[in-house]
């Protein structure tokens, strides 16, 4: 049966003031079936709504104590699993998590950012002891994140329940009450079993905003088993806004000058400076680009058998007008892990590619920002 609350934004009835078109709010939704999930994605993308306010929470499968936790999750197989697929390079955030009741999750957006984060997670709600008498190792992180975006302890225990059952769950977070409208319309005409509002604090927003910018950071008993790298294009956006344009079409070559290719794309991260630094933490400033990968085309003929590779930038010893010199050699970069241009690289690619060359995992020896 359907549950949905009264008073949406933008009815004059709950609209006390000109300035609650202001005020952020969070509709969220639960679906008994992953294709109806995928379906209300896949509208949600075509009406363009900005994919860092999409929040999407799909339990994988339930860890035995026998098997006990996998030590890792290939995320694009956890996408692929799960009807996904579709839409998994246009969300944001995207990240494989193993919850204390050793289920595996994936998640996405604001609320999925926000769940990796929680720490010493306490039962919520009336019926928390009972629950943690009957599952020790649940210490309900997704209830905890569904109060933090503003719900009852009362619908947060009912969600988590849902979702542990199966259920996919979608959200969108927003103070455009047309997007929440638009959202709330595409969740009831694909048979959400659940219909939620929730005023969502603008500070929980921020964080999360930041989190996905940066990248998932586990907290407490969470563990990340894979997340997509949050990692830009140079040749993606207008010509003048790409970063280390430049670059593309040097040559690349060993320090004994043999060819090994040319450079074909860079792959860059954006970090954040401390929002205390802005004017009142409102606006996210001081983002600094940073290269992480340049993507090295050889072989092939017109285009046809040519291979591409992401190579490390610690791996680069010069770069100039002309040329990229590179301490890594020929056979190195051409026995190296392929790169598809059309999926974005998850952490557990990137750990392949890093191993093959030696080099350390950047966002493990750098301090988080």
């Amino acid at each position: 049966m359907l549950q949905a609350r009264s008073g949406f934004p933008g009815d004059a009835a709950h609209r006390p003031d000109d300035e609650d078109d202001e005020v952020l709010r969070t509709v969220i939704a639960l679906f008994d079936d992953i294709l109806d999930a995928e379906h209300a994605l896949s509208v949600l993308r075509k009406s363009d709504q900005p994919s860092e306010h999409i929040s999407v929470i799909l339990r994988e499968r339930v860890i035995t104590t026998r098997e006990g936790l996998p030590r890792q999750t290939v995320l694009s197989r956890v996408i692929a699993s799960s009807a996904l697929d579709a839409v998994g390079g246009w969300l944001q955030g995207l990240a494989s998590l193993i919850l204390p009741d050793r289920a595996s999750y994936l998640v996405a957006g604001p609320i999925g950012a926000v769940l990796a984060t929680i720490r010493d997670a306490r039962p919520v709600g009336p019926r928390a002891e009972s629950d943690a008498t009957r599952s020790a190792n649940s210490s309900h992180q997704l209830a905890r994140a569904f109060t933090s975006f503003g719900f009852s302890r009362d619908e947060a225990m009912y969600l988590e329940q849902r979702v542990v059952a199966g259920s996919p769950l979608i959200a969108i977070t927003s103070s455009e009450a047309d997007n929440l409208r638009n959202a709330h319309q595409a969740f009831s005409k694909h048979t959400a079993v659940h219909l939620g509002l929730a005023r969502t604090e603008r500070s929980i927003n921020r964080t999360a905003a930041r989190l996905l910018v940066t990248g998932p950071h586990a907290g407490g008993t969470v563990v990340i088993a894979d997340a997509i790298a949050p990692l830009k294009r140079a040749t993606d956006g207008e010509v003048d806004e790409q970063p280390y344009a430049d670059l593309i079409g040097r040559d690349v070559v060993t320090v004994t000058g043999e060819m090994i290719g040319t450079v074909s794309d860079v792959l860059y991260e954006t970090r954040l400076g401390d929002e205390s630094d802005t004017p009142n933490g409102i606006e996210l400033q001081r983002a600094e680009t940073v290269p992480r990968y340049f993507v090295v085309q050889f072989g092939g003929v017109l285009r046809v058998g040519r291979q591409r590779v992401a190579l490390p930038t610690p791996v680069v010893v010069k770069t100039n007008w002309e040329l990229i010199i590179v301490s890594a050699t020929r056979e190195e970069v051409q026995s190296a892990p392929r790169y598809d241009d059309l999926s974005p690289l998850s952490r557990q690619d990137e750990v392949t590619i890093c191993t093959h060359y030696g080099v350390p995992l950047y966002w493990q020896r750098e301090p988080a920002v």
